[in-house]
């Protein structure tokens, strides 16, 4: 890889480094408190059943059955239309320690390493160009579950035990994986906009040098964010980056201080909030003759 340019970056303020701390932490517990005590309790229940179909104790099975079949009806009796439910959440940070040239140099090695077919150096590269908290949600498919199981009642009756186990250990392994991720630059920008807010909402004569240092930080983190790809990158930004500059020019002037970040902040914060949901699985690209394919199809259905 190429030697990255070295840059100076503007500090961090320790309040904020407190706040997006605490904000991390809650958007992982968030997720854990969705995760019901009936839920795990039928996930246990079910591993219970493949270690009695072991021991080949059918009347131990189906008594285990009858338990899980009565747990899983509690979960869709208190929401009918859930279709999958959390048990069990994981984190992981990535956070790139570098600044927006970083990002630019990085993209380009991975440009030229990809054009030389050297793909696996490229994909080194690329898998830290992230700065990111990622939350990984286990969910039971509610759904399908009780069919299931049901569905082995009658192989454990003929005493096919194993074939009862292939299919319920095959339902196992169809717990959904959903992620949400968290852009840290994103995050970091908006805690440092809503500690300049809480400076300014009621005060006209706020410390101007301290508010530009704060508002030059959360601008040097949305451009990291822009860099790295968080959002849509021509239409996402346009608005904030409109904002500060309009903010920089009150901060230069004679102009009060009083409520001058509550657009930007309101604006980070809906910017913000897209991030927190589930994130859809990337598509791979396809061949250009099946998507002629596929518009012919398209074309004949209407």
């Amino acid at each position: 890889m190429a030697e990255v340019k070295k840059e100076n970056k503007v500090t961090e303020n320790k309040e904020v480094t407190k706040n997006v701390e605490e904000a991390k932490e809650n958007y992982v517990d968030e997720r854990v408190q969705k995760i019901t005590k009936e839920a795990t309790e039928a996930i246990n229940a079910v591993v219970k059943v493949v270690e009695l179909l072991d021991k080949e104790n059918k009347e131990e099975v189906l008594e285990q059955i009858e338990k899980v079949l009565g747990k899983l009806e509690v979960l869709v009796a208190k929401d009918p239309t859930l279709q999958a439910v959390p048990v069990g959440v994981r984190q992981e940070v990535v956070d790139f320690p570098g600044t927006v040239e970083d990002v630019e140099l990085a993209k380009t090695e991975v440009v030229a390493l990809i054009k030389k077919g050297e793909v696996a150096l490229a994909r080194d590269i690329m898998l830290n160009l992230a700065s990111e908290l990622d939350i990984y949600i286990t969910a039971l498919p509610i759904g399908t579950y009780p069919v299931v199981i049901k569905a082995i009642i009658p192989l454990v009756e003929e005493g096919k035990f194993k074939e009862a186990k292939a299919l319920i250990v095959e339902a196992l392994e169809t717990l959904i994986i959903e992620k949400v991720v968290i852009p840290l630059p994103i995050l970091r920008a908006e805690k440092t906009i809503i500690k300049a807010s809480e400076m300014t909402k009621e005060n006209d004569k706020a410390n101007k040098e301290e508010l530009s240092k704060l508002l030059e930080y959360a601008k040097e983190q949305l451009l990291l964010a822009q860099a790295l790809g968080y959002g849509k990158i021509e239409t996402d930004y346009k608005d904030l980056f409109e904002e500060i500059e309009n903010i920089e020019n009150k901060l230069k002037g004679e102009e009060g201080t009083k409520g001058i970040f509550e657009n930007l902040k309101t604006k980070l914060s809906s910017f913000m909030s897209g991030f927190n949901k589930v994130k859809n699985p990337t598509q791979m690209p396809t061949k250009k003759e099946d998507n002629k394919e596929d518009n012919k199809d398209e074309k004949k259905n209407q």
